[in-house]
């Protein structure tokens, strides 16, 4: 028997950290490509402070996938 792993969702999980949330507040953006390249990313975090004034702290790129056994 054997298993094939296939890409199934992708989610970026950001922590800002500002004014309002000194011990950092999560957001969560679903839909994301299997393979985000830095550029987008650097994009996404950058519009990401500027939409809330505050900073970037952390970022996880969360991937799940779908097993199918053979």
């Amino acid at each position: 028997m054997s298993m094939t792993r296939k890409f199934k969702a992708a989610k970026i999980q950001l922590t800002l950290v500002g004014e309002k949330h000194p011990k950092g507040v999560k957001h969560i953006l679903n839909n994301v490509t299997e393979t985000v390249s830095e550029e987008q990313f650097t994009l996404l975090s950058s519009a990401m402070e500027a939409l809330t004034g505050e900073k970037l702290t952390n970022a996880d790129v969360i991937g799940t996938q779908s097993i199918v056994m053979d």
